[in-house]
């Protein structure tokens, strides 16, 4: 299951629940049936096929989300987000870079309330996940924009960036090389937690002038952390993906496919960030 506090909150994936009216056998379990003849024989319990009959009767059911729902959903906020983010780029020269920067600010704390009060939802709304994909997408191409002023060519490298990373991570879950497992989700939700706080602390330090430029995270040391948050947010991304095939073997409804999608361009754009940062970091270094 994914460590996206938007999908994990859902009821589908809250311990071992079985969805209403899906079967699963019981070890040592069989059933009586007839055969041809109208003879009663007992059938031997075989739990691959009973899983594979589950599975194939709620892909079937009307109503019940597949996992194109969730990536065809996915591809709508992500277009949302790129396409905002880029008229929102092209109009930073003329907003000037104080307007540029409150824009930026203003987005991003706008969006941040809205996924806030989706971790909350037990099912994101097409409005909300379509909003905050404007908002982050404005949010975006404002910052990138603006550092694209100072070093040019860092946003085209950050958006290469991600395409590799969400490419590599979306192969990896694919051919099935990397699964997340419980002690590998309790890492990275430590880490998480620790980065946040570094993260705060370091912002602290930059706003009131103890720390220049990008304070603790400047150098080789602001680089290996930032390489080191890309393969976790990766990580997650794996997760986000086998929690979307977990909502359609419990037979959720197609409208959490917007939630799914919600938590997955969560973590693309996160990836994104952590992208520019590092161009950033290495543009100012040369």
């Amino acid at each position: 299951m994914s460590n996206n506090p938007v999908m994990n909150r859902n009821p589908y994936f809250q311990g071992q629940a079985t969805t209403p009216n899906t079967y699963y056998a019981t070890p040592n379990q069989g059933q009586y049936t007839q055969n041809q003849y109208g003879q009663t024989q007992y059938d031997q319990y075989n739990p691959q096929a009973q899983y594979a009959g589950a599975f194939a009767d709620q892909q079937a059911r009307p109503g019940a989300m597949t996992y194109d729902d969730a990536m065809v959903k996915t591809l709508i906020l992500l277009a949302v987000a790129v396409v905002s983010g880029a008229v929102t780029m092209g109009f930073t020269p003329t907003i000037g870079s104080n307007n540029i920067l409150m824009l930026a600010i203003g987005t991003s704390l706008a969006a941040f309330v809205v996924g806030m009060i989706a971790a909350f939802q037990k099912m994101v709304k097409p409005w909300m996940a379509i909003g905050y994909a404007l908002l982050e997408g404005i949010a975006l191409g404002a910052l990138t924009g603006a550092v694209d002023q100072f070093y040019p060519g860092v946003g085209l490298q950050a958006v290469l960036g991600t395409v590799i990373v969400v490419g590599v991570s979306v192969f990896l879950h694919v051919s099935g090389t990397v699964r997340t497992t419980p002690k590998g989700r309790r890492i990275v939700s430590v880490v998480l937690i620790s980065y946040i706080i570094f993260g705060v602390m370091n912002l602290i330090l930059v706003w009131t002038g103890v720390l220049d430029g990008f304070g603790m995270r400047s150098g080789t040391i602001g680089i290996l952390l930032g390489l080191v948050i890309i393969a976790i947010a990766g990580y997650m991304l794996i997760g986000d993906l086998e929690t979307v095939k977990l909502a359609v073997q419990k037979n959720a409804p197609r409208e959490f496919a917007w939630t799914c999608a919600f938590g997955i361009v969560m973590t693309i754009l996160w990836i994104y960030v952590e992208i520019l940062r590092i161009a950033m970091i290495f543009a100012s270094d040369r």
